[in-house]
């Protein structure tokens, strides 16, 4: 796949830099430029400026392992340790009793997602599917078996954009599932430490870069170059990027 290097220009002026200092694990953001901060059990909301607006915890269920903010009136919060799952609403109250996800299958859960159908899609390497739960607790799809496609590999990240499912293999690529769970298709980028949708584009990082994986276009486009990826966590969102060192967060505003 060809890669044709274009920058993103960052403009740093005073008024479009944001800068949050607070120590976290790892961070979210929304599509309201809402950042969700996670560190151990505790979960901290800042406003688009930077500001702290709520903050919620729940120790008696441990670390927070994963958070999905696609829903920002709908937060969902994945607790490994216990296999369960919370929902916030956007003032980071709990909706509801914690959800067990033994419910849904004997096996722990690996990997949860938000729907934008309503509910969630759960997946473990157990089972080999990913499933989707309703709001009212039914299942509704369930995914073809996913080892048909990598035999013997765990996927990493599983996300919904746009009613369909994407599945991140770092060694082969994403693979895209439609809303009922069947193959759409495989997008075959290597070494893809992490991904994110914006915009229709595929935004992913791998060693050299961040590159977006453009619809309709036959070129990769590298939009940010840096030195301590491995160190950093990166989000694009409405035309801004946020970067983590999980001491501190800083905001800029990117433009094409």
């Amino acid at each position: 796949m060809l890669q044709f290097l274009l920058w993103f220009s960052l403009l740093l002026s005073p008024q479009d830099k944001v800068q949050i200092s607070q120590v976290h694990d790892y961070f979210s953001v929304d599509y309201l430029d809402n950042i969700f901060i996670v560190n151990n059990s505790e979960l901290i909301k800042f406003d688009s400026q930077g500001k702290k607006s709520a903050s919620f915890s729940n120790s008696m269920l441990g670390s927070i392992s994963h958070i999905d903010v696609t829903n920002p009136l709908q937060i969902l919060l994945f607790y490994n340790d216990f296999n369960q799952i919370l929902f916030l609403d956007r003032n980071l109250a709990e909706i509801g009793a914690e959800i067990d996800l033994y419910e849904y299958s004997d096996n722990e859960t690996e990997l949860i997602c938000s729907s934008t159908n309503g509910g969630f899609w759960i997946y473990n390497s157990g089972d080999n599917q990913a499933v989707h739960i309703s709001e009212s607790g039914k299942n509704i799809n369930q995914s073809i078996l996913l080892n048909s496609f990598y035999k013997d590999i765990t996927p990493s990240k599983m996300l919904e954009y746009n009613n369909d499912l994407y599945l991140l293999y770092p060694e082969f690529g994403v693979l895209n599932l439609d809303r009922n769970g069947q193959f759409r298709k495989k997008i075959s980028i290597t070494g893809i430490k992490d991904f994110q949708i914006s915009q229709n584009n595929l935004i992913y990082t791998i060693e050299s870069g961040i590159f977006s994986l453009q619809s309709f276009k036959k070129e990769d486009k590298l939009i940010f170059e840096s030195k301590s990826l491995s160190e950093e966590k990166h989000i694009i969102k409405n035309n801004k990027l946020y970067i983590s060192n999980k001491k501190s967060i800083s905001i800029k505003t990117v433009k094409l």
